[in-house]
């Protein structure tokens, strides 16, 4: 029986360390080496192209960066909604939990190209909130950008709902770990619940907040499938692979890809590698607030913003939120398909 246990384990050590070689390294090591080979075709794709010049390596360094823009607010989002949402799931027991929960988990399962022209309908159109509100229009265009930071809306949306599971899923699972002694104690001696999730609980939930950022901006730099849906006019750096792929511009399209490959690997491969290193799990935060009257000061402020009507009110929000980001697109798809069955293709009439 041992043995038949151990060989068992090398079978699957074996399989998985094979899947990884073939799946994973092998289209690195090719895409890594593709500018070696063909370096006369990026050369003349990016860098030195006769009737443009470097105006595809431009375009490279502007899609990168407004790749990164949207990522980066995606994953701040992802942090302000995934805790609260995460604390809800983890501490609470109520009717509709699980059903709760399947909604956190949805974009990890569906098509992402079928949910981008969910929200493309749902938000764009009058098929969708338009329609409910008896407005001619959608209630967004397609090009309606965030105040200042000039980021779409809608892509905004949609990267925030594939990429917040990332965060809830990893904050939830370690809040379960997490013992509530130190908490129980810290409410005993009069500590109000934001003071006590600021110095008991955020040391121990960092680490768990880092990874699940790291996933989060990690998938929405190489989201896809929605964000051609979506994005409208603006590209992303993954989108814009996709697009020299179909021109046939391999050489730009290898280029840009492992450029985003070892941006991937760069932000991975640290971020494992400090958490492995971090002793017992937790994070002792950097003290933004130094002085017994400053801290004191924060205290109050936390100690009216503890009490339970406030929270009830964050949780409502937040849950809110994730209906509006995750079944609401959906529930305006099939109510068009339902719409839609019982009329004429080429009139709309029924």
């Amino acid at each position: 029986m041992g043995n038949t246990w151990k060989i068992l384990r090398i079978m699957v050590l074996t399989s998985t360390l094979l899947a990884f070689t073939i799946l994973v390294l092998l289209p690195t090591i090719f895409l890594a080496s593709f500018p070696l080979i063909y370096m006369d075709d990026i050369r003349y794709e990016v860098f030195e192209n006769p009737l443009i010049g470097d105006e595809n390596l431009r375009f490279i360094a502007e899609v990168l960066a407004f790749s990164f823009k949207l990522s980066a607010l995606t994953v701040l989002a992802d942090i302000l909604l995934g805790i609260p949402l995460a604390f809800i799931l983890a501490r609470s027991n109520f009717p509709g939990k699980l059903l709760l929960e399947t909604f956190v988990t949805l974009p990890l399962v569906i098509p992402t190209s079928g949910f981008g022209f969910a929200s493309l309908l749902t938000w764009t159109t009058i098929s969708g909130i338009g329609k409910w509100l008896n407005l001619n229009r959608g209630v967004l265009s397609i090009t309606s950008s965030l105040p200042f930071i000039d980021v779409p809306i809608v892509l905004f949306m949609v990267h925030v709902t594939l990429t917040l599971p990332y965060v809830v899923r990893t904050v939830q699972t370690k809040l379960v770990e997490i013992d509530t002694i130190y908490e129980d104690a810290s409410r005993t001696l009069g500590a109000n619940p934001l003071t006590t999730f600021r110095k008991i609980l955020m040391p121990e939930l960092l680490p768990a907040v880092f990874s699940g950022s790291v996933l989060a901006f990690a998938r929405s730099l190489g989201e896809t499938g929605a964000t051609m849906i979506v994005a409208g006019v603006r590209l992303t750096a993954a989108v814009a692979v996709v697009k020299w792929e179909f021109e046939f511009k391999l050489g730009a399209a290898a280029f840009l890809g492992l450029i985003l490959v070892i941006i991937t690997w760069l932000i991975i491969l640290p971020a494992e590698l400090l958490l492995t290193g971090v002793k017992g799990g937790v994070v002792k935060p950097p003290s933004l607030i130094s002085g017994k009257a400053l801290e004191r000061l924060l205290i109050k402020f936390e100690a009216k913003f503890s009490k339970r009507g406030f929270k009830n009110i964050l949780y409502g929000v937040c849950i809110a939120l994730l209906f509006i980001l995750t079944i609401m697109p959906i529930v305006v798809v099939v109510e068009s398909v339902i719409d839609y069955m019982f009329k004429d293709p080429y009139t709309g009439r029924v």
